[in-house]
């Protein structure tokens, strides 16, 4: 009792309180909330305003947040709040600036005017140089995905730039803001390099969330006679297949598996990629690669131990080709030694480029033959077929052995059979290259010509050659005789031959696999190793006409990946087939890519950042992330 006879204001608020509880009122709803919104409303009403009359002290203000903060005119300190006082103005006035406390209004709205101007110029000048940041990842985007020195920037591109300004508006305002970008040599690489960790960062996190990829690897050895091991990647990315760049990565020494191994594994471990999502590894047949003891494959399986490898079928198919019998050698032989003379030197290469102008051909040069290119048999073959008439009236006058050949009816006939079945050949070589390409698309086209080649072999025997056109442009002059009939007959045979050595296993693969290809086939599962719950979830898809649609409008891959959210099962087994890579044609086209960008002229490059943004195809750098992070400064 005492202690409520000592708190006697407490009882009477407690009194006051009982009474809005007795009059019906919610002591938890109405009394508190407007207790606790009561000191923010004090605080609101008792912060100060800015007044006209501050002018004459030499201050304005500055809008915070509904606070009034006062700006002083001459130095643009800014004070607080509680310093709106005429009396702490003035302090500030006399103490700061005591030479300038008997200026008239006007001196003070004179600077008043100058402050507003400068602080306009601050904040053109801060949005100019986030401009000009900007401008310079996208300048060094274009130079990396146009594989061109980083010097051009400056040497090239900005006096461009700034010449196309001032012809087309006369002024110098936007030149001098073209001329705040920074694009010296230096900042353009750091930018590449930059961009081009964000790519890969966002590849990275991308690879950790698919279920699973497929990888596609090569090495080479570039101008400076370093050995680079490319990599592509393969999975998918919402509703679509998507295959990027992976790595360019420089082996120290050696090329053997090991050594390529052991940079895959690097590459893996600094990014915290698992070797369990890597379903597939597609590379040339060569030992390091191929070798089932010590070969790269065999070094993969004890990380991923249900990895498939695929023999780029380029590859194999250019190795189908290459044989041919005595007869045919000789002749391409023969054909080799007349480009070789005719291009010996340049004074030969010009008389029979004037030559051949002057019998109106429609090509005045020939081509040189190179065994590592895929398409290089055909395309020579074909040139010297083409001009065979120049030929041979050219080596006439220089090589009368060569030219015998080429007025030798038999010798062109064979020529001519030979420069049709290789154009034959490069066609479906070309048809295989590509992205997106997988083995089930890839067997149909092997198919197809062996069908064809068998379907030759008949039309041949009974004496037609209406197929090969070059055969049939030689008209009555062709020697189509029983030796050379047979000859290309047996040719033929020997090709069929070839093509099934290294297609094995087309003909089982594709039977296995009729259902990917033709789910909505009656009895696509008939053969397959199919599960009873899977053939179930098969017919139920066979029979969604949605589906059906999808199908009929959308790529295999595409329509697999749709098919993952009703049939898991099923889809989840396709892909596994869809996957992997069927061959190396990403990582030979980015090695043109890297001869470009890694030249004599160039030869120190470290070339994976470049590269890295030129292949990119669907990842693009965070330009604006990138500038956030950075602090935008003029080119000086």
């Amino acid at each position: 009792m005492d202690r409520f006879v000592i708190s006697t204001p407490r009882i009477t608020i407690s009194h006051s309180s009982a009474s809005s509880e007795t009059a019906g009122a919610s002591p938890d709803v109405d009394d508190n909330k407007p207790a606790a919104e009561a000191p923010a409303k004090r605080k609101r009403d008792k912060s100060r305003k800015y007044s006209e009359t501050y002018l004459k002290l030499g201050f304005t203000y500055k809008d915070t947040g509904g606070i009034e903060l006062p700006v002083c005119v001459i130095c643009s300190a800014v004070l607080s709040n509680e310093s709106m006082k005429p009396s702490k103005l003035q302090r500030h006035l006399e103490t700061n600036h005591g030479h300038l406390r008997d200026k008239p209004l006007e001196y003070f709205q004179a600077n008043l005017r100058t402050f507003k101007g400068q602080q306009t110029i601050m904040r053109k000048s801060a949005k100019v140089g986030e401009l000009a940041l900007k401008a310079s990842y996208q300048v060094a985007l274009r130079i990396a995905q146009c594989k061109k020195p980083y010097k051009i920037a400056e040497d090239l591109i900005l006096p461009a730039a700034t010449d196309m300004c001032k012809t087309m508006f006369g002024n110098d305002d936007c030149v001098n803001k073209l001329k705040t970008i920074p694009l010296s040599d230096t900042t353009i690489a750091r930018r590449i390099d930059e961009m081009a960790s964000d790519v890969r960062a966002q590849l990275v996190e991308k690879l950790k969330q698919a279920e699973a990829f497929a990888l596609q690897l090569d090495e080479a050895t570039d101008v400076s006679k370093d050995a680079q091991l490319l990599a592509f990647v393969r999975f998918a990315d919402g509703n679509e297949m998507k295959e990027e760049f992976l790595f360019c990565k420089q082996l120290p020494e050696f090329t053997t598996s090991s050594e390529i191994f052991k940079a895959i594994d690097e590459f893996f471990q600094e990014h915290d990629i698992p070797w369990a999502k890597c379903i597939a590894l597609c590379t040339d047949g060569a030992r390091s690669m191929a070798g089932l003891k010590s070969g790269l494959i065999a070094l993969v399986e004890q990380v991923a131990p249900n990895v498939l490898w695929t023999h780029c079928m380029l590859h194999r198919e250019s190795l189908a080709a290459k044989q041919m019998s005595g007869e045919f050698s000789d002749v391409m032989d023969s054909v080799v030694k007349a480009v070789n003379f005719i291009k010996r030197s340049a004074l030969q290469t010009r008389l029979f480029a004037s030559l051949c102008a002057a019998a109106g051909e429609e090509h005045t040069t020939l081509l040189y033959h190179s065994e590592v290119r895929w398409l290089s048999r055909g395309s020579v073959l074909s040139r010297v077929f083409e001009l065979r008439a120049s030929i041979h009236e050219f080596l006439l006058k220089h090589c009368a052995e060569l030219a015998a050949k080429f007025s030798d009816n038999t010798w062109l006939t064979k020529l001519a059979y030979l420069a049709d079945v290789f154009s034959e050949l490069n066609r479906l070589n070309s048809s295989m290259q590509g992205r997106n390409a997988h083995a089930i698309q890839l067997y149909d086209k092997i198919d197809a010509l062996l069908k064809k080649m068998k379907r030759w072999r008949e039309r041949v025997k009974q004496g037609i050659f209406s197929m090969f056109p070059s055969v049939d442009d030689l008209g009555d002059s062709a020697v189509l005789s029983p030796q050379v009939t047979n000859l290309i007959v047996a040719h033929l045979e020997a090709l069929e031959g070839q093509f099934g050595k290294y297609f094995s296993e087309a003909e089982s693969w594709r039977k296995d696999k009729t259902w990917i290809q033709f789910p909505f086939k009656n009895n696509a599962s008939d053969g397959s190793n199919l599960t009873v719950n899977e053939q179930d979830q098969l017919i139920d898809l066979s029979t969604d006409s949605t589906y059906r649609n999808i199908y009929e409008t959308c790529p295999l891959a595409q329509f697999w990946i749709s098919c993952q959210k009703d049939f898991p099962q099923l889809a989840t087994k396709a892909m596994m087939s869809i996957l992997p890579f069927a061959t190396t044609y990403l990582c030979e086209s980015a090695f043109s890519s890297l001869s470009y960008l890694k030249s004599k002229y160039r030869a120190k490059l470290q070339p994976e950042s470049d590269m890295i943004l030129c292949l990119a195809t669907s990842i693009s750098p965070r330009i604006d992330s990138l500038c956030v992070i950075h602090q935008g400064q003029s080119s000086h």
